[in-house]
């Protein structure tokens, strides 16, 4: 039975997966070769006939389910994207902003006739938790995805598959209902400030997202610190969370000698209660099954494992949620608990634990293991990971637990039981070894190689095979030695061979534009447009390229909010001189640092490498061509091999030129120059 059920999930897990594939061959090929791979390992387990059915049969219907989800729910609503209608829809989720804007998730009907969930986003639309919104006339289209935010991504797990633009003649009809949502939603604000107010800004957040889940207001570089330090799954309301509220729950009636089924029920109860806090996360609700699984079979004497409850979570919640595959914390929940709770389990068994040096090199391995389990898809999803994960999970998690209990206690009480004091202390004393390890080059990895990602996962899969074949935990070990090994020099060997020519990135949203500079291990920022959020595109970048330095940075434009806009996401990078086009001092900056021009060009060079700002136009060069930055009505001044256009061009503009890149909405690029008139164009 429990092979039947692990064997079940995965069939129609993979199912969703080799689905959501229809539309891309190369990887439905991949996906179908390393699905026979695992067919073939399965018969070396003595499967039968009725196996692969019962197999088959999973696999099968989670591509149907898979297939008429999408037919009923998904392709009917995009068929809206780029078109004009009506809508109509009840407030189901409300993300408010400084100034009275807020963000909001409809739950309704296109035109009166296709049901969608839509967002819309709104500065003067006062609406709550149940109440009905009304949209005489808007544009729909796709959540965009750009370098900086994939939003359709982030939207599609959730069943959101537009968004809403230019509306007209909004309504808001008010329920003024008290439903349990709203109520939650209120209680949940009510204890944020309180952890705010108490604990000051930053630590209070840290303690909303390690209670709640909710880190949207968590600043940037706080976030950065926490996931380089490796403890950000702190944030994410999961297994770890559901474990220790459950295990200090039933330690307490335990001494208490409460009955086991009043226990069980007590139980159910916080995991509702953290559940509906943390506004029902799939991470959550996999985690709240799986301790359903556990302490149900302890309640009826039934046999069960972490193994088969994580089958059994994961068959639940694909039923129910197709596009579950979509969510990558669903994926890195799913693996983490694979890593903790198997992977590590197998591959510990056997070492020694009487002793308290021997308990804490098992305790290292175990969050090793769970570590490498989860590496791949963190090197996926995310610009950095964290390479010192298994030590901080030893060393600063039981901080962050103990504070989530004082956490939870008040939440749970109403503030009745305070000690968030407590919390205080060790929330500072958290952020200040976070902070100290962010800032260390060697503590975190990024890759921005596509090649390098794809080597990654097929590594792990020939890891997962060669476990499943030869169930060696030295072979094992060796062979994830090895993919490790061939991932960090395949990283190196990219790095470097991307140092020797030169590469400029151009980034921004819209008509904005940054550029970055980098070779031979020197990097420059030029800011062209002064937009606020340019310096979120620029930190990304940088991040995802293992830029800790940067040489220069020229601001151009708008330079006031441009350097604040800058200073603050770029706290984790060392610049060296700042150039600014300003005949004012800027506020809060180093002088020493600072070199203003006022009509004046700016020239930096390395080697042969040459940048110049000047009368409004860049020119980046070596000796194998060079790249110009223009304004539109300067763009038959510009003398260059490439040209880009920067800011808002006409629509009748001649666009055929092969060496004219006309920016609007086609920012988010790298040019470059490797040979004498040889260019490559990739999109970021």
């Amino acid at each position: 039975m429990k092979r039947k059920m692990i064997g079940a999930a995965a069939a129609y897990m993979a199912g969703l997966f080799f689905a959501s594939f229809f539309t891309d061959p190369a990887l439905l090929i991949v996906l179908s070769a390393m699905i026979a791979a695992a067919l073939i390992i399965v018969r070396k387990y003595g499967a039968r006939k009725g196996d692969y059915i019962v197999l088959g049969l999973f696999f099968a219907a989670s591509v149907c389910a898979f297939s008429a989800y999408s037919a009923v729910r998904y392709y009917p609503v995009v068929a809206m994207d780029g078109k004009s209608g009506s809508f109509k829809g009840e407030v189901s989720d409300v993300v408010r902003y400084e100034g009275g804007s807020a963000s909001y998730i409809l739950s309704g009907r296109i035109n009166d006739d296709i049901s969608a969930k839509v967002s819309f986003y709104s500065s003067s639309c006062e609406a709550d938790y149940g109440d009905i919104i009304s949209i005489e006339s808007c544009d729909f289209s796709k959540p965009s995805k750009d370098y900086f935010f994939d939003s359709e991504r982030y939207y599609k797990s959730d069943g959101v598959f537009l968004s809403i633009g230019n509306a007209e003649g909004v309504k808001v009809e008010a329920k003024n209902s008290r439903s349990l949502k709203k109520l939650i939603v209120s209680y949940r604000e009510d204890i944020i400030f309180d952890f705010r107010t108490e604990l000051g800004k930053d630590s209070g957040d840290l303690l909303s997202g390690m209670v709640f889940g909710e880190k949207r207001s968590m600043d940037v570089n706080l976030k950065t610190a926490v996931y380089r330090s490796g403890i950000g799954h702190m944030l994410a309301v999961s297994g770890l969370h559901v474990s220790v509220a459950v295990f200090v729950l039933m330690t307490l009636l335990s001494m208490l000698r409460v009955n086991r089924y009043v226990s069980f029920a007590a139980m159910e109860l916080i995991l509702i209660f953290l559940t509906a806090m943390a506004d029902y996360p799939v991470s959550a609700v996999r985690a709240a099954i799986m301790m359903n699984f556990m302490y149900a079979s302890r309640l009826f004497r039934r046999q069960n494992d972490t193994f088969n409850s994580l089958a059994g979570a994961v068959l639940l919640i694909c039923l129910f949620q197709p596009y579950v595959v979509y969510d990558e914390g669903f994926i890195l929940s799913v693996a983490g608990t694979f890593g903790i709770g198997v992977f590590a389990q197998y591959m510990t068994k056997d070492m020694p634990k009487e002793k308290p040096l021997q308990k804490l090199i098992r305790s290292f391995a175990v969050m090793f293991c769970t570590t490498v389990c989860v590496f791949p898809f963190s090197v996926l999803f995310f610009d950095e990971t964290s390479l010192i994960s298994p030590l901080t999970n030893l060393i600063v998690v039981p901080l962050c637990s103990l504070s989530m209990v004082i956490g939870l206690v008040y939440a749970f009480t109403g503030g009745v039981f305070d000690l968030l004091p407590v919390s205080k202390v060790l929330n500072e004393l958290v952020l200040e070894m976070s902070d100290r390890l962010a800032h260390i080059r060697w503590t975190h990895f990024s890759c921005d190689s596509k090649a390098i990602v794809a080597l990654l996962l097929i590594c792990t899969f020939m890891a997962v095979a060669a476990a499943a074949l030869f169930r060696s935990r030295r072979f094992i070990s060796i062979c994830i030695s090895l993919s490790l090994g061939a991932v960090f020099i395949g990283s190196g060997v990219h790095r470097i061979m991307k140092n020797s020519v030169l590469t400029v990135a151009v980034l921004g949203k819209g008509n904005n534009a940054a550029v970055v500079v980098c070779r031979d291990g020197c990097t420059d920022i030029i800011d062209l447009s002064g937009n606020y959020r340019s310096a979120s595109y620029v930190r990304k970048y940088l991040m995802r390229n293992g830029i800790s330095a940067a040489e220069n940075a020229v601001l151009t434009a708008k330079v006031q909010s441009a350097f604040a806009s800058y200073d603050k996401e770029l706290e984790f990078t060392d610049i060296g001189k700042w150039f600014v086009f300003s005949d004012t001092d800027i506020a809060g900056a180093s002088s020493k640092d600072m070199i203003y021009f006022y009509d004046k060009s700016v020239s930096i060079e390395h080697d042969d490498l040459h940048i110049r700002f000047d009368d409004g136009i860049l020119t980046v060069g070596d000796k194998n061509g060079e790249i110009a930055f223009v304004k539109f009505s300067d763009i038959d001044s510009a003398d260059s091999d490439i040209t880009v256009c920067c800011g808002k061009a006409p629509k009748d503009a001649d666009n055929s030129a092969d060496n004219i890149i006309y920016l609007d909405d086609n920012n988010n690029f790298e040019i470059v120059l490797s040979e004498k008139g040889s260019c490559m164009i990739r999109r970021l």
